[in-house]
């Protein structure tokens, strides 16, 4: 059996098919982070586990579902990009 792919079909190398890997290493990043944060806290067991569900579930549906198959990372780069350098293109058709 053979394969036809097209020559400008990009491979994503992805975890189980559905996270790009910088994805889940911040991901990762952002759990961590919690956790270290929650083990400072003096509070009952089911409080930090509920806490850091809140927290870091909402990121992994983000990075699961994604933005027209774009990596969350990506989407925040541009979203910043844009923050810092504002340039609104209008162009004016004319007839």
């Amino acid at each position: 059996m053979k394969f036809i792919i097209p020559k400008n079909y990009k491979f994503k190398n992805r975890i189980f098919g559905i996270i790009d890997y910088p994805t889940a290493i911040v991901n990762i990043v952002w759990d961590v982070f919690i956790y270290f944060l929650l083990r400072n806290i003096d509070a009952n067991i089911s409080i930090r586990i509920f806490i850091f569900t809140l927290l870091s579930f909402p990121v992994l549906l983000i990075t699961i579902v994604g933005f027209n198959n774009e990596s969350p990372v990506y989407t925040l780069k541009y979203v910043v990009r844009f923050l810092i350098k504002q340039k609104i293109y209008l162009f004016k058709k004319e007839f």
